[in-house]
Formats: C-alpha cells, sequence, structure tokens
C-alpha cells in the first residue's frame, strides 16, 4: 500500500517542479484520484533507496492519468497507473466534474 503513496508524493513533485500546487488553499478546483493501479514486481526493505518516476500519459478535458515506475536501481519494482479529475468545489454543495 505505501507504493501507492509514493506514486502520489511523485504527482505532487511533477507539480511542484512546474513551479504550481495540485491543491492551491484558495482555488476553487480539486484533482481528485477516480482511477489507481499498481503491479507488485518486488519488495522494499527497510532503508532502500529506489526511486519514482511519473509520466503524464493522458490527458483530457477534465482528466489527467499518470504512469508510474518504481525502481531500485534497474530493478523493477512495481508499475502503476493514477487518473485525477478536475472538479469544482462549491461550498455547501457536491464536486462537480468539469
Amino acid at each position: 500500500s505505501w507504493y501507492l503513496r509514493y506514486m502520489e508524493e511523485a504527482e505532487h513533485a511533477l507539480w511542484r517542479s512546474l513551479g504550481l500546487r495540485i491543491a492551491p488553499e484558495s482555488g476553487d478546483i480539486g484533482w481528485p484520484r477516480v482511477s489507481v493501479s499498481c503491479d507488485f514486481k518486488a519488495p522494499l526493505h527497510f532503508e532502500d533507496e529506489f526511486e519514482v518516476r511519473v509520466r503524464v500519459e493522458t490527458v483530457g478535458r477534465r482528466s489527467i492519468r499518470y504512469g508510474f515506475t518504481l525502481a531500485r536501481g534497474h530493478e523493477i519494482l512495481a508499475t502503476g497507473t493514477m487518473t485525477s479529475v478536475c472538479v469544482t468545489k462549491v461550498p455547501g454543495q457536491p464536486a462537480k466534474s468539469r
């Protein structure tokens, strides 16, 4: 389950590297995850160093799909995808897809 957290942190790091925030405090939109997959290949061990590679696979009108590779050196630990959708945040109402 930690692999999914690492994927999400890589998504945030990608946005920060572009000078953006995925969830601006004063923003009226959000990007909830609507689909996540992870194919486990090998375990991580305490104090292992590894990297998470993130790429934007698809940009739709209201969604972004990311691809992820978690690796320790040349060994692939996991691969996965995550899809987020853009929603509006209106006080007192459920979020609506944009």
